[in-house]
């Protein structure tokens, strides 16, 4: 007892148990610190901590960022694969955006697909969603973004070939054959699979055609062996085609008959040559192989029904035209494919028709409706076509304020037919203050003032198609026409400038502009003598070559 005493006066504990305050032989105080202690208890507290933190990180993940497949065991190393961490919960994000996508939530089905594809960048269907958004939805369109999207999930889709498809066709469509050519030939490189290799060559040789080069063109098309598919075949007679050697590419599609599984697609694209040739009797012959060919199907059925339009035989297409209405009056692709008929032939009666079935069918009216229309100004009843958009607008139907840029532009072209120009220029200015109108919807309008003599209004809606996309080829061409026609020399030359950068000119125009900028209608032209040269420098090769 009495040893121990002087040991508990001569030391205390401190500092919660972590230290001893110790009395030295002299007599003085000094601290000694417990490090076996605090080490144990730093150790507890880290312990304590983390796990705490990796609770707390299951919990954000599970019931805020709303990740039901994560797992408690994975919060303990995620800072050591935080990469692979970041990748699940996009993977997740993104299959979470295609539920919401099915039950029509595309707000929120958007938000998880854009940072899905942020935290999972090897994603490909995610970015193809994605882009789909950027594509298609009205509000949203940005086809550069689409293609940034696209172009940077590359690396990884080298052996997709769904990926691939959507992108290039994307490429192609805004013109851009020269990433289309060296994409193709950076992956063909790689010696790709089978599948991949017959994409990606039938994609350049397509890009080459555009382009008009033909002689690479068909090298694509020799190397890869493209002629022993059917599609490579169809796209080597496309190129013989456009280089002008007709009767070659209808050989060389007539040649390729009895070789596939099928040949409706020959016979549709001979019907097709033999139209723009002009050889009716030809066209039918092949329109009715095609439906022998294809008995149930309704497309190559329409497609006799234009051949024997085109030869005069109209008893015989009206007969044909009733028995598919009858055959295929319950089916809506069918008859959308049967009322375009109608309407390209100015076939009111008919179009009514359908129109009236698929009210009856309870078919989404808008396209009919508006079909039907048209076929009145197609036929030249332009009274009729007032009448009947006069009707609609009055009961106003739930669908026509969604389709009231398409129905203006109609009720503009009627109203012109008949003379009363005041309520045309009302109606084509209300159709061209839409948002986000479609190029194909304004050249078709364009093309229906043009066959009225309505050149102003035409001119009007093209503008706006080039302004709305400036590398529509198609539209810049027209509206190129429509200058010349007008006399309009203000911009020719910058347009004619545009069109010279694009795929192969049409000749036709060329040849029209360089005629027209001689003449002194066009003398204060910008830059004409520029022009004028190269114009001749494209429309005369030869003479630069000699």
């Amino acid at each position: 007892m009495s040893d121990e005493a002087p040991s508990t006066q001569n030391q205390k504990s401190v500092l919660l148990g972590f230290a001893v305050r110790k009395r030295g032989p002299s007599g003085r105080w000094h601290i000694q610190f417990r490090w076996g202690r605090i080490l144990a208890v730093l150790f507890s507290l880290v312990i304590i901590g983390y796990i705490s933190l990796t609770t707390a990180l299951f919990f954000f993940f599970k019931e805020v960022q709303k990740f039901d497949d994560v797992k408690y065991t994975d919060m303990f190393t995620i800072f050591l694969n935080m990469k692979e961490h970041r990748a699940k919960v996009g993977d997740y994000q993104i299959e979470k955006a295609k539920e919401m996508l099915e039950d029509g939530n595309y707000r929120d089905a958007f938000t998880f697909l854009r940072e899905g594809v942020q935290r999972s960048p090897t994603n490909l269907e995610g970015r193809l969603l994605v882009s789909e958004f950027f594509i298609y939805i009205p509000n949203m369109q940005d086809t550069d973004r689409a293609l940034a999207l696209l172009s940077e999930g590359l690396p990884y889709a080298h052996d997709d070939a769904r990926y691939l498809q959507r992108y290039i066709k994307l490429l192609l469509r805004q013109q851009e054959d020269e990433e289309v050519i060296n994409i193709a030939q950076e992956i063909l490189a790689e010696k790709p699979s089978d599948e991949i290799t017959e994409l990606l060559a039938t994609a350049a040789a397509t890009a080459h055609l555009y382009r008009g080069n033909f002689d690479e063109a068909e090298d694509f098309v020799r190397t890869y062996d493209l002629e022993k598919r059917l599609d490579g075949l169809r796209l080597s007679a496309r190129i013989t085609w456009e280089r002008g050697a007709q009767k070659a590419a209808i050989a060389k599609l007539e040649n390729g008959i009895g070789k596939f599984n099928t040949d409706e697609p020959l016979y549709a694209g001979l019907s097709q040559y033999y139209r723009d040739r002009g050889e009716g009797e030809k066209a039918r012959e092949y329109a009715v192989l095609r439906n022998i060919d294809a008995p149930l199907a309704v497309s190559p059925r329409v497609d006799l029904l234009y051949t024997l339009s085109l030869t005069g035989q109209n008893e015989r297409a009206k007969n044909e035209a009733d028995a598919i209405l009858r055959q295929f009056r319950n089916d809506e692709a069918a008859m959308m494919k049967l009322a375009n008929y109608a309407t390209d032939e100015g076939l009111v009666d008919l179009a009514r028709r359908i129109y009236e079935q698929a009210l009856e069918n309870d078919f989404p009216i808008a396209p009919f409706a508006l079909l039907l229309i048209e076929s009145h100004i197609t036929a030249g009843d332009y009274q009729g076509a007032i009448s009947f958009s006069e009707e609609l607008a009055k009961e106003r139907p739930a669908w026509l304020e969604q389709n009231m840029p398409i129905f203006n532009s109609l009720r503009a072209v009627a109203y012109y037919g008949v003379g009363n120009e005041n309520l045309a220029d009302i109606y084509i200015e209300q159709f061209l203050q839409q948002p986000n109108l479609r190029v194909e919807s304004l050249m078709a309008v364009s093309r229906r003032f043009s066959q009225l003599g309505g050149d102003k209004y035409s001119r009007q809606v093209l503008k706006q198609a080039y302004e709305n996309n400036p590398k529509n080829q198609a539209a810049l061409s027209n509206l190129i026409e429509i200058e010349i026609k007008t006399g309009n020399a203000a911009e020719l030359g910058n347009y004619l400038k545009k069109l010279l950068q694009m795929r192969r000119p049409s000749v036709d125009i060329l040849q029209q502009a360089y005629q027209k900028l001689g003449s002194d209608r066009f003398i204060f032209t910008p830059d004409r003598e520029n022009l004028l040269i190269e114009l001749n420098t494209v429309l005369n090769p030869q003479e630069q070559a000699g």
